[in-house]
């Protein structure tokens, strides 16, 4: 079957970069590679993934313009060439098309999930600097929620595409509005910055009549909801060696959709590693950083005594999951 297939007309292939579906592979593969561990090969994931978001960061993110919604055209379909029906050569991806919500919030969110990752700072600061000008152009201020596109996109759309509107339903992607939300309840768990938890819950409110008639389209927003209404969890792990893979381990063993893992190590538990909301609190606990591996779990940015024992680590997590 395989010897026929090949004799067949190749299907069409898009090969079109876009940002936020390639940023929502880019939080799937940094997920992966942390629960899946080193020792299944993900480690390859992982840096794929990074190096992806790199990229994306290189080459679509502008503090001052924002978001492109494509990075690069496949050959055959550069828009100077469909444009202009010039047979010249025309270098792929030369046209920029402004991002659209969806390429703000996950792009905003594989970039918390690679801080996560890697504990390298610079991934929180990319994270928080495109929530913020997410918030600036596409929030609405004044009844709540996110519009699909950019405050001053207009003068690009044509017919309906000049209508804004706020992405509520998955299809099957997740909806731009309930990813926004989740960005800002995560952004506040790193920030301890209310305004944050403010815009997500009039995010979630405004929707909240007609969340249950769209079932599993809603799926998204039942999440960012979870985010909301219980007690998130972070846990730090401090150390490297041995002795750190069995905390580790420990660590993620427990799922719960608003926990969080970072690891750092003995040189990077303190405030200049760490975002706010952990840099106020870890670095000062009793033990940290002293030649021996710990993990804290915090929640609602109270930390609990550091740990060293993986079991007692898994039962403190446990029993911040099961907090209401």
């Amino acid at each position: 079957m395989y010897a026929a297939r090949l004799r067949r007309p190749i299907p069409y292939i898009d090969k079109t970069v876009y940002v936020n579906w390639n940023a929502l592979c880019i939080s799937a593969y940094l997920q992966a590679a942390r629960v899946l561990g080193p020792e299944t090969g993900m480690s390859e994931a992982r840096s794929f993934a990074l190096r992806s978001l790199d990229r994306i960061l290189s080459e679509a993110w502008n503090p001052e313009r924002g978001l492109l919604h494509v990075i690069a055209y496949s050959e055959q379909d550069s828009p100077a060439k469909v444009s202009s029906g010039s047979s010249e050569a025309a270098t792929p991806g030369k046209r920029q098309v402004a991002g659209l919500l969806d390429d703000y919030a996950f792009t905003a969110l594989a970039c918390f999930e690679a801080y996560e990752s890697t504990a390298d700072l610079s991934y929180f600061r990319f994270g928080k600097a495109i929530a913020d000008f997410m918030i600036a152009h596409f929030h609405d201020q004044q009844d709540g929620g996110f519009f699909d596109t950019a405050s001053d996109a207009g003068a690009a759309a044509i017919g309906a595409l000049t209508a804004r509107r706020k992405p509520f339903q998955d299809s099957p992607t997740p909806a731009g509005d309930s990813a926004a939300a989740i960005v800002m309840l995560r952004l506040y768990a790193l920030t301890n910055e209310n305004h944050y938890r403010e815009i997500a819950t009039k995010t979630l409110e405004i929707f909240a009549g007609v969340a249950e008639q769209f079932g599993i389209y809603a799926a998204t927003y039942g999440l960012a909801a979870v985010w909301l209404a219980r007690p998130y969890t972070q846990v730090v792990l401090v150390g490297d060696g041995p002795a750190p893979d069995a905390l580790y381990a420990a660590a993620v063993r427990p799922f719960a959709v608003n926990k969080t893992l970072i690891h750092v190590s003995e040189e990077e538990a303190v405030a200049a590693y760490l975002p706010p909301a952990l840099a106020d609190s870890v670095p000062h606990l009793p033990g940290i950083a002293k030649g021996r591996p710990m993990a804290v779990v915090c929640s609602n940015f109270t930390c609990q005594p550091p740990v060293s024992d993986p079991e007692e680590l898994t039962r403190l997590i446990y029993g911040s999951i099961r907090q209401k």
